[in-house]
């Protein structure tokens, strides 16, 4: 077995020379520490292509096509020129729908299944918020229907996570299969509270009345998804076994890694000052280094709250993105305190700290499983899509592009001694 000593030390091999910094996201904001005669450009930083989606199936295309339809037909019971009696409301009604059919023929690019399936649920939410504040407005009260709609939504929600033994051909299988679902259920369930509430007086308060009725709509469609994955899933597979001991057994000695791993920043973490003799003001390790300790501390805290709440398929792909966070973090921290991270900002740097970060996504690849280092890469894995945007809108600060770009790359260089040690932890059955 490959003990945990030797697995992080080679995630310590990231390279650290010339690579400055990273950024808190947004790229940029009031407060600029970029010099002004630094000029960006989105093929500065280029692109990249997102490694295939993680999921072990194909996703059917009838999951997506039943959310466009049904958005059309509650768009559809909704007139494009509301008669209401309060001519403003009308307007807004009006606007409201203009707007929600056009999404619907809007063309749009998700990199994987999961997030084209949350875009369709989001389409299916406007419409139907447009049309439960149309049918308040002409004096319709649905307040018995929406809390009889989440309150069926409630019980089979119940059935449903009662019935989810997270049965799969392997634990890898069950990791890629059923943390989607862990995070559908947890949608679903906050979609299902009585919030917002429907007015007592709809007509008064027509858009609060679709607000509730729309959250509704989403809290169906999300179920929906949920249970249709999980059908797919397992229409594919042969009578697989239940993996949910197996999962619970490896998030435990994930665990474990992960607080140890931990434990070698805490002082860092602890700290309320940067620990560092050179003043980093102005430069990209300032937000390299602030940066990557909060998504350290927010990648713990995450992983820790989806233990506790039983989501370990979830938790399990959350202990590698620690692990990866942690020596990020680490890595950066050695080259500040060996004067990196800390060169005058240009064209050319941030240009080079694209390539160096657009080769170390590219090498997730090479990990031993391409599917979960996929899922424990994601938090990078739209850097280059959402620089981009903000450069193309004058938003960018090339400082922090440039440390948010350097962050990026030491992250992902991180991933494939992190993916080894899960998938060692999820195959193994002693040991920790």
């Amino acid at each position: 077995m490959t003990s945990r000593r030797r697995v992080l030390s080679g995630l310590a091999t990231v390279a650290f020379a010339g690579a400055s910094g990273c950024s808190a996201l947004p790229f940029g904001s009031d407060e600029q520490d970029g010099p002004d005669d630094v000029s960006l450009s989105p093929d500065m930083i280029g692109s990249i292509e997102w490694p295939p989606s993680p999921f072990p199936i194909t996703v059917p295309a009838k999951v997506a096509d039943s959310h466009e339809e049904r958005a059309r037909e509650l768009l559809a019971a909704v007139p494009e020129d509301p008669d209401v009696p309060n001519s403003a409301v009308a307007a807004s009604l009006q606007s409201d729908r203009e707007h929600a059919a056009d999404r619907l023929t809007e063309a749009f690019e998700e990199p994987w299944p999961r997030e084209q399936l949350s875009e369709w649920r989001s389409r299916r939410e406007a419409a139907a918020t447009v049309r439960g504040a149309y049918r308040a407005a002409i004096g319709e009260d649905d307040a018995e229907a929406v809390a009889n709609r989440r309150e069926t939504l409630r019980e089979v929600l119940h059935s449903f996570i009662a019935a989810h033994e997270y049965r799969a051909s392997s634990p890898i299988e069950a990791v890629l299969a059923h943390a989607p679902l862990e995070d559908l259920i947890a949608d679903c369930r906050r979609r299902v509270r009585p919030t917002p509430v429907y007015p007592s007086a709809p007509v008064s308060e027509p858009f609060q009345a679709g607000d509730a009725v729309g959250r509704v709509e989403h809290a169906q469609a999300t179920l929906t998804d949920a249970r249709r994955l999980r059908e797919a899933y397992l229409s594919e597979r042969t009578d697989p076994p239940s993996q949910w001991s197996r999962l619970i057994e490896s998030s435990d000695r994930l665990r474990f890694a992960v607080h140890r791993t931990q434990s070698s920043v805490r002082e860092f973490l602890d700290a309320d000052e940067r620990p560092f003799r050179a003043d980093l003001s102005g430069t990209a390790g300032r937000w390299l280094y602030d940066d990557a300790k909060r998504r350290v501390e927010s990648a713990v805290e995450d992983h820790d709250a989806n233990r506790a709440d039983g989501n370990y398929a979830t938790a399990v792909v959350e202990a590698g993105q620690a692990l990866a966070a942690i020596e990020a973090f680490r890595t950066v921290i050695d080259g500040l305190r060996e004067g990196a991270y800390q060169e005058p900002v240009t064209a050319e740097s941030v240009r080079q700290t694209a390539a160096r970060a657009r080769e170390a996504l590219e090498a997730i690849e090479t990990a031993e499983d391409r599917r979960l280092a996929a899922l424990i890469a994601r938090p990078v894995l739209g850097v280059f899509a959402y620089g981009a945007d903000m450069i193309e809108d004058g938003y960018a600060d090339p400082v922090r592009m440039q440390a948010e770009l350097a962050r990026a790359e030491l992250y992902a260089r991180a991933v494939p001694a992190a993916t080894a040690f899960v998938l060692e932890r999820l195959e193994s059955g002693t040991g920790r």
